[in-house]
């Protein structure tokens, strides 16, 4: 209870931090005391109802001794029962935590399981996959069509967890069960189906053998058909299955659209090395919102419509999520920049690998046009921070890192760096001073300062410059940095002769630049190289 008072006194009172987001977001004694090692959910969704029953078996590793511990679970949803074994646990509910009582103590070193046996009506999504919950629709014939995105609100609206993106379960099995003449599909590979699992449903069993966040376990349910496709993936070495399950009727045309995965996980696997899921196979399946990264079971809604740069952002984006946010998965939703920025960052470095880093830097202008620069990209730790009020994470991230490419100004060496972060990362939870500290280490610079301009400050740099006069027939430049954090450098690319680029390093204080031509409609700065802005004074 401390805890959450002290955090509760600490955070400003703008950002509106209610107790619910502390117990969601900090990492107290009762969530600390234990690690989740698997999840075995049952869950039967009766679709006429909107309304699932179910039962979450949590393996768990006792870390410290205790008696009692949280568990994570929306108050909509009703608890039938808590069982530690065999034996009855009591507990209470405060808002979205449940406190549960061991019948006795627990042992730092011991493995046991914990099942909390549940129903209800859990929330609809308002708009998926940003204002999440379930999805209740139907398909063009009438049958329902069934979707699960919870990134922001958690995995805990609908399933009883430890809903804390720093601890993944190790592995999860799914036994889905839905009406007869549907098929659900969850993440990892099918094991069987068993069929009149209950009278008029059916129950499909799905198994995932690598750690996932919570909030990647979903549910898919329609009246879909199977298309099966691989590829050779691994530089060759090895056979990915890759799963597709679309609403009867689009088979034709899924086929053929969903080409693009095989040079999609191409590209992928060449920038950051091989597909981190492999054991668990590919999915995509059809969903009846736009989109979402769940694991090795990708949501796709996108209509099977490529953008004008000829490639589905669905499938490029919410695939390359595979290596940023599935394997590499921030610690705290308040860093969630690792998982958009690098995501976001793919797709121009899949447009640069199919079509040239022309085209690629076209790309990356388009996105730079919705960069609002209003907030920081990092928010407050510790309350589960979903509360952006614009993409800066996306664009503003993505130009950050083509910012640092620039900067290096070897290909070779950011190459390297790049998919050396995702392959040492690989199925790790991390916060960004891990990232920091790679890209310092990989890169033999220090990225502090940049990071923490670039990062914890709303606005970025403010290039100013002025005309200040002429000397020996040549145009006399004056600039310098304003905006920016202490220790802040970043070179920018001017045609110091005229038609040429050359780099020059701006500071706090003005610098002078005695340039080799006379109109000043010659000097230019290049802005396609780093992420600023550009004032020009009068003298």
């Amino acid at each position: 209870m401390l805890l959450c008072i002290s955090l509760l006194q600490s955070v400003s009172a703008q950002n509106k931090i209610s107790r619910r987001h502390l117990l969601h977001g900090a990492l107290s004694p009762m969530r600390n005391c234990y690690d989740v090692k698997h999840y075995d959910i049952a869950l039967k969704v009766i679709p006429d109802q909107k309304r699932i029953v179910g039962a979450n078996r949590i393996g768990l590793l006792a870390v410290q001794n205790f008696n009692r511990l949280q568990i994570d679970f929306s108050y909509k949803m009703g608890i039938d029962s808590i069982k530690l074994g065999n034996a009855v646990c009591t507990y209470l509910r405060d808002s979205d935590a449940v406190w549960v009582q061991m019948p006795l103590k627990v042992e730092s070193g011991t493995f046991t399981y914990l099942t909390i046996y549940f129903s209800g009506i859990p929330v609809a999504a308002k708009k998926a996959p940003w204002d999440g919950g379930f999805v209740w629709s139907s398909d063009s014939s009438g049958k329902p069509w069934i979707g699960l995105a919870c990134e922001g609100i958690g995995a805990s609206v609908w399933l009883p967890c430890k809903d804390h993106w720093s601890d993944e379960a190790d592995s999860v099995d799914m036994h889905l069960e839905v009406p007869q003449g549907l098929t659900g599909v969850s993440n990892g590979r099918w094991v069987r189906t068993e069929e009149n699992s209950s009278p008029g449903f059916n129950r499909f069993h799905w198994q995932v053998r690598n750690p996932i966040n919570n909030y990647s376990i979903t549910v898919n349910i329609g009246d879909y058909v199977y298309i099966r496709d691989s590829m050779l993936h691994d530089e060759g070495k090895a056979m990915l299955e890759l799963n597709y399950f679309v609403l009867k009727g689009n088979e034709e045309k899924a086929a053929t659209h969903f080409q693009q995965v095989k040079t999609m996980i191409q590209a992928f696997e060449y920038y950051f090395g091989t597909y981190p899921f492999a054991s668990d196979g590919y999915k995509l399946v059809e969903a009846p919102f736009w989109g979402m990264e769940h694991q090795s079971c990708v949501a796709y809604g996108n209509n099977y419509q490529n953008n004008p740069f000829n490639f589905d952002f669905i499938i490029i984006h919410e695939s390359g999520h595979e290596w940023f946010a599935n394997s590499i998965t921030a610690d705290d939703p308040a860093e969630m920049w690792i998982h958009e920025s690098f995501t976001t960052y793919s797709e121009a470095l899949y447009v640069e690998y199919m079509q040239g880093k022309a085209r690629s830097q076209h790309y990356l202008n388009q996105q730079k046009e919705k960069i609002v620069n209003k907030e920081p990209m990092m928010g407050p730790r510790d309350v589960y921070f979903h509360d952006r009020h614009d993409n800066d994470i996306y664009y503003k991230g993505t130009w950050m890192l083509h910012t640092m490419r620039s900067m290096l100004n070897n290909d070779s060496l950011w190459f390297a760096a790049l998919k050396g972060f995702a392959v040492r990362h690989q199925k790790k939870i991390i916060n960004t001073t891990d990232v920091l500290n790679y890209f310092n280490e990989a890169t033999g610079r220090s990225w502090d300062a940049f990071f923490k301009q670039y990062l914890h400050e709303s606005k970025i740099p403010v290039l100013e410059y002025k005309v200040s006069g002429q000397a020996d027939g040549n145009l006399v430049i004056r600039y310098r940095w304003r905006q920016v954090v202490k220790g802040f450098e970043m070179p920018v690319w001017v045609t110091m002769t005229k038609g040429k680029w050359d780099m020059i390093v701006p500071q706090k204080d003005w610098q002078l630049l005695d340039l080799n031509y006379f109109d000043e409609k010659d000097f230019k700065i290049n802005m396609e190289t780093g992420l600023f802005e550009v004032k020009k004074l009068v003298p």
